[in-house]
């Protein structure tokens, strides 16, 4: 008997495999950020060519990975080549699941990098002028990737709140990534509050800015809101209550069995609505 599909091709335990490589991504993630801090000199040097990346926040997603990927890429020309590219994209196409495939695609790519000769004194001092942007584009993939576990959907997605009027919106986005603040959308929000002199928003964008994610920080609700957004990615339709059970009760043990069904139906479509922020 083949297994359920919660969308097309999507099944429990490609899910399952996904969920388990998910802390080692996202732990992946944090060290970059934390060696990122650890030499200025190194990630700043006075011939860098820094490009931030608050841009890549006003951009659809698809548009935002494409970006930041083919501006790594190219960076990367010495190491990495297009056709070691189509190889791994290949790969991933060709598995019977892409979700669950996604995992021994990452560990190629980390093979890869990990067999490359040492670069040349060439390469390093290009790589060197370069490197402060590859971080900032890696950065930018994982803070959109940790909107998902915090908010049910992606940071642009929040952008594109704030361009509607949203402040809830802004003061989230600003706690997953600061360098929100400089997107055009965002500014444009600011500017109109200094003109009104809108000191409640101003207090309110100061306690965004200095404030941790905490409220949501559940790691199984994280995981939930993640699996809820790879769905919707995939294009499955509304799940039964009798799905959601079985899928985040007894085949992913995400949620407790002790839990009122009406309870988890209601939790999800919170997050199932488009652009949830709530």
């Amino acid at each position: 008997m083949n297994p359920a599909e919660y969308a097309k091709g999507v099944t429990a335990g490609d899910l399952r495999v996904l969920l388990e490589f998910w802390p080692q991504l996202m732990a992946e993630g944090q060290e970059i950020q934390q060696e990122s801090k650890a030499d200025e000199s190194t990630l700043f040097p006075q011939d860098s060519e820094f490009v931030g990346w608050c841009y890549l926040y006003e951009l659809p997603i698809k548009d935002h990975l494409n970006i930041a990927m083919s501006g790594n890429i190219q960076i990367l020309g010495d190491f990495l080549s297009m056709e070691q590219i189509g190889d791994w994209f290949g790969q991933l196409k060709a598995a019977p699941s892409q979700i669950g495939e996604i995992p021994a695609v990452c560990s190629c790519i980390g093979d890869y990098f990990d067999a490359l000769s040492k670069p040349d004194e060439t390469q390093t001092a290009n790589l060197h002028i370069h490197l402060a942007t590859i971080y900032g584009n890696v950065l930018s993939i994982t803070n959109t990737i940790r909107c998902i576990l915090y908010h049910g959907c992606f940071l642009n997605e929040l952008i594109d709140h704030v361009r509607s009027g949203d402040d809830k919106a802004l003061f989230a986005a600003v706690r997953i990534d600061k360098t929100v603040i400089g997107c055009p959308s965002v500014v444009q929000r600011i500017s109109k509050a200094a003109i009104l002199e809108d000191e409640e928003f101003f207090n309110d964008l100061r306690n965004a800015l200095e404030g941790k994610q905490t409220k949501r920080a559940q790691e199984n609700f994280q995981m939930m809101r993640l699996v809820i957004e790879i769905l919707h990615e995939a294009g499955a339709s509304r799940l039964s209550d009798k799905q959601l059970w079985k899928l985040f009760v007894e085949e992913l043990d995400l949620y407790s069995s002790n839990s009122n069904p009406k309870a988890l139906r209601k939790w999800v479509d919170t997050y199932m609505k488009e652009n949830a922020i709530t």
